[in-house]
C-alpha cells in the first residue's frame, strides 16, 4: 500500500532526530524520576506527584506541535526537497496523509510507548536502590485520554500553520492563534455587552453583573445555553480540526501546483 510506504519513508528520512529525540526523553525522565525517589528516600517517604504525568502533557502538547509545524518545511518550502517530493509516485491525498497521520496518531502512541516502556524499566530500579513505590506510567486514566482529543484539536491548528507558513511556522502559528484569540475575545465582550444591555438595560455595568452573578439570573435561558455548549463542542472537537485537515490539504495541492514547478 503506498500510503504505508510513504510513512515508512517519513520515519526512515528522519530516523536520527527521531531517535535523538527519544533519546531525549527517556534520558529526562530518567533524571526526573530520580530526584523525585531520591527526594522522596530522604523525606520521611513524602510521594511527589508521578514523574511522568506532567512531562506527557508537556512531550505531547509541545513536542507534538513543534513537530508538526516541521513536517511539511522540507517538502513544500525547499526547491530541491519540492522537486522530490512531486516526483514521488503517489496522490497528493496520499502524500498528505503520510505525514498527517503520523503527526496525529502516530507520534501520540509512540510517546505513550515510550513512556510506559522507560517508567517499566526504570521503576523496578529506582524500588531497588531507593525503596520507592512503583509508580508505572498509566496511560488509562482519564487525563490522558482528554490530552488526546484536545491535542487532536490543536494539532490540525499547527497542521495548518505547517502548511500555510513559509518559515517559522510553529512561532508564526502562535501567534496567529493569539491574534484570532484576541479577536474572538473582544467579539465575545462586545457580544455580552450587547446582551445584558438588552436584559437589565444600557444603563447597567456588565462587569457589576459578573461580580455579583447568581445562577437564578440565567435559570430560564439555561435549555438554551446547554444547547449551545453541544454546538460548540462539535465545533470545536469536530468541525475545526476537519477543516483545518481539508484546508491544509488545498494548501498542499495549491503549492505543488505553483510553486513546485
Amino acid at each position: 500500500m503506498r500510503l504505508l510506504s510513504l510513512m515508512n519513508r517519513e520515519v526512515r528520512t528522519s530516523k536520527r532526530e527521531l531517535l535523538t529525540y527519544a533519546l531525549t526523553i527517556v534520558l529526562i525522565l530518567v533524571v526526573n524520576a530520580t530526584f523525585q525517589a531520591f527526594f522522596s528516600r530522604y523525606n520521611q517517604g513524602i510521594l511527589l506527584s508521578s514523574a511522568y504525568d506532567e512531562l506527557f502533557s508537556s512531550f505531547l502538547m509541545l513536542g507534538g506541535f513543534i513537530l508538526t509545524s516541521l513536517m511539511f518545511s522540507k517538502d513544500m518550502f525547499s526547491k530541491d526537497g519540492q522537486q522530490e517530493w512531486l516526483m514521488l509516485p503517489a496522490t497528493s491525498l496520499e502524500k498528505f496523509l503520510s505525514k498527517a497521520l503520523l503527526s496525529a496518531f502516530a507520534y501520540p502512541l509512540a510517546l505513550i510507548a515510550l513512556f510506559f516502556a522507560t517508567s517499566l524499566v526504570g521503576e523496578p530500579l529506582l524500588l531497588l536502590f531507593f525503596k520507592n513505590p512503583i509508580q508505572l506510567f498509566n496511560p488509562f486514566v482519564s487525563e490522558v485520554g482528554t490530552l488526546l482529543v484536545s491535542y487532536w484539536v490543536w494539532q490540525s491548528v499547527f497542521l495548518l500553520g505547517a502548511t500555510y507558513f513559509h518559515k517559522a511556522h510553529f512561532i508564526k502559528t502562535v501567534l496567529a492563534i493569539g491574534v484570532i484569540g484576541i479577536s474572538l475575545g473582544l467579539l465575545g465582550m462586545l457580544f455580552s455587552k450587547i446582551v445584558f444591555s438588552i436584559k437589565f438595560g444600557s444603563s447597567y455595568d456588565m462587569f457589576n453583573t459578573f461580580i455579583y452573578f447568581d445562577s437564578s439570573v440565567m435559570e430560564s435561558p439555561v435549555g438554551g445555553f446547554k444547547v449551545l455548549n453541544v454546538l460548540g463542542k462539535i465545533v470545536y472537537y469536530v468541525l475545526l480540526p476537519v477543516f483545518c485537515w481539508i484546508t491544509a490539504y488545498f494548501r498542499v495541492e495549491e503549492v505543488q501546483a505553483t510553486d513546485a514547478i
